[in-house]
């Protein structure tokens, strides 16, 4: 399953949150971030040094870069 760190007032968060309805995929978000703090923590920072939203984890694959996530989410996941 797909799972969206990350805060759902950001618009980064926002755009890879988007794609993901309307690919129909299912995912869960994490709040993390802004005033929910947690992107300093050594675990997500194992997942993205640079400690930024959103990071994805799809099965045991991790990304982050908001525009990298939409380019990965529509060239596995998105119809032609």
């Amino acid at each position: 399953m797909l799972t969206i760190h990350g805060r759902p007032n950001s618009i980064n968060v926002q755009k890879v949150v988007w794609i993901a309805a309307e690919i129909g995929l299912d995912f869960d978000r994490l709040d993390v971030g802004g005033p929910f703090g947690g992107n300093d923590t050594p675990e997500y920072l194992a997942m993205n040094p640079n400690g930024r939203i959103p990071t994805i984890r799809d099965g045991d694959f991790t990304l982050w870069e908001s525009n990298a996530i939409l380019s990965y989410l529509m060239l596995k996941y998105g119809d032609d």
